[in-house]
């Protein structure tokens, strides 16, 4: 036959189950509260993102500074580059035009010149 419990230890067990029930509800609290899923999530997000830059390549946390500095590197002499095509292009319309120029003072010399002979 199955053993009666005493008043006493229904009593307990009934207190236990009430502790462990009060903390499966604060951990429920604490897991929907929004300031602690956006702290979650952010952990998340910065693991992930971790996880990517390593990637498995070999390649430890020192190459990261290595790479954006080649980065901007390259973004600096790649304005550098169009700065200069953009100043040449300009220079070249300025040689063309001081030729134009050139080449009508001439035409104008000539005109004159045959004003003179007529």
């Amino acid at each position: 036959m199955a053993k009666k419990k005493s008043l006493d230890e229904m009593r307990d067990e009934a207190y236990r189950r009430q502790d462990n029930l009060a903390s499966d509800i604060d951990e429920l609290i604490d897991r929907v509260h929004p300031k602690n899923a956006v702290m979650r999530w952010k952990n998340e997000i910065t693991g992930s993102v971790k996880a990517f830059s390593a990637a498995g390549d070999g390649k430890n946390a020192s190459t990261l500074p290595a790479a954006i500095a080649g980065g901007v590197i390259g973004v600096v002499l790649i304005g550098a580059g169009i700065a200069a095509a953009v100043a040449l292009s300009g220079g070249e319309e300025k040689a063309a035009k001081k030729s134009a120029d050139a080449k009508a003072k001439a035409a104008k010399q000539k005109a004159k010149a045959r004003a003179a002979k007529d």
